[in-house]
């Protein structure tokens, strides 16, 4: 493969690149209530035809899967696949906390692509699609078939991935362009967990807590809580990103701090745990709640590593992390929501007795819980070397592989690995206000996976 001339044909594509991700930018696909032939909702169906007609044009067989996802294919010699694993939801967004854009009306600005999903994991999808466009355009017939398997439920469980794998056998190797570079050769354990208590409600009298809301998904820490409060006595002083207002004759109270993904909560200001603290040093009714809020409040002083939920710890390759993330509570109810991120030498049946035993101590119930296992191929991996040689031609960079804190597909298909999209020496634009991606970013991502593709496929 004459490099030069593919590189100079991905540069040649990149205005339609950039078109195609700002088309499917545009499709808001947060995950929403099932409907016929869109089992994650609407928005997400809608891009997923948008994604699929994208393929098509650029010249590949493309077909959705019952609306649970989709694929397209450069056809080789033989029927041994190679895979690409992309996904097209997307985290929701809260329209006042973005100031370049809205969320869902993506702009080129200054250099970069803003929009949500651009680089969790739409830009990365296309920059994909439009390096295996190239190479087929240069006349690359692959002894292995290409597949570029597009998701639309990775944001949450992964249902469509499970759906693939019921009717499809998975390729033999692969990547999945929806993490860091230079190469992801581990993932930490992935747990998030709910935490309950109920009780029979009733009229309010008396100082009283109303309800709490915060949260937009289970990955994400919150930028923003919220408490609704009657009769209760206030400090006169407020701590640090706690504010509060009248309303209705109620106090409103609001906590604010910095988003960040589950993953990475230090990169963040958990606004969650701030709002339990200063609720924890009020006296309310009714006892339930005040003891839920307790309780909370008490699990998660350490709000990124896990100390108070007896989850924190290291092993020779990564340290757990641990955050709440969503709470809710009104009407005799009370719900919080945790991420936990937890060690390559780890089990989530070890961390789920430790959740339990604290929950229960704590008067707390869990109520239920999503996990998945840590994701180690080793090092020595054939697709390592294949894999960085593509990212180290293209930049230059003798950067180490990375083990990280996210879940990918790359847990659900053997002999997968994540591979790139973002500089892991930035904060990550996943799940953040504002999510961008560079220009010359998004190029140098197709000319990477461009090599990558060609390597594994001929």
């Amino acid at each position: 493969m004459d490099l030069e001339r593919l590189d100079k044909l991905i540069a040649e594509l990149y205005p339609a690149m950039e078109k195609d991700l700002l088309d499917l930018a545009a499709c808001p696909s947060v995950e929403g209530e099932a409907a016929p032939n869109a089992p994650f909702g609407p928005g997400v169906a809608q891009a997923l035809d948008r994604a699929l007609a994208i393929c098509r044009a650029l010249g590949f067989e493309a077909h959705d899967v019952d609306g649970y996802c989709g694929y397209a294919d450069l056809v080789g010699e033989t029927a041994e696949q190679v895979g690409v694993l992309a996904h097209l939801d997307v985290v929701p967004a809260r329209a006042e906390d973005w100031t370049v854009c809205q969320p869902f009306e993506p702009i080129v600005k200054d250099g970069a692509i803003y929009g949500r999903g651009v680089i969790d994991d739409k830009g990365p999808l296309l920059a994909a699609l439009y390096g295996l466009k190239a190479l087929k355009e240069l006349g690359f017939r692959p002894q292995k078939t290409v597949r570029v398997i597009m998701g639309c439920n990775e944001e949450t469980h992964m249902a469509c991935m499970d759906h693939y794998l019921s009717k499809f056998a998975p390729p033999s190797c692969g990547f999945t362009p929806d993490a860091s570079w230079p190469l992801i050769v581990g993932e930490k354990g992935v747990l998030h967990y709910n935490l309950e208590k109920t009780w029979q409600p009733g009229p309010v009298s008396g100082p009283a807590l109303l309800s709490v809301e915060c949260g937009v998904a289970a990955n994400v820490v919150p930028s923003r809580a919220e408490a609704r409060l009657r009769g209760v006595k206030l400090p006169s002083a407020l701590p640090e990103g706690i504010s509060c207002s009248d309303e209705s004759g109620d106090t409103v109270v609001l906590a604010s701090g910095a988003a960040a993904h589950g993953s990475t909560p230090y990169e963040g200001d958990n606004a969650l745990s701030k709002l339990l603290r200063f609720l924890d040093s009020l006296d309310f009714g009714p006892a339930p709640a005040r003891d839920f809020i307790a309780a909370a409040a008490r699990l998660n002083r350490d709000d990124c590593y896990g100390a108070d939920m007896g989850v924190a710890g290291k092993d020779a390759r990564s340290q757990t992390t641990h955050a709440p993330t969503m709470c809710r509570v009104a009407e005799g109810k009370a719900r919080l929501t945790c991420d936990m991120r937890f060690l390559l030498s780890g089990s989530s049946a070890h961390y789920i007795d430790i959740v339990r035993r604290k929950a229960a101590e704590n008067g707390l119930e869990l109520a239920d819980y999503d996990a998945a296992e840590p994701l180690w191929l080793g090092e020595d991996h054939p697709l390592v070397d294949v894999l960085l040689s593509s990212y180290r031609d293209v930049t230059g960079d003798q950067s180490d592989p990375l083990v990280i804190g996210g879940g990918t597909y790359a847990k659900k298909f053997p002999n997968f690995l994540a591979f790139g999209p973002e500089d892991d020496r930035r904060p990550t634009q996943a799940h953040q206000a504002d999510e961008h991606f560079g220009c010359d970013e998004l190029l140098a991502a197709a000319r990477i996976y461009a090599r990558a593709l060609y390597a594994l496929a001929k």
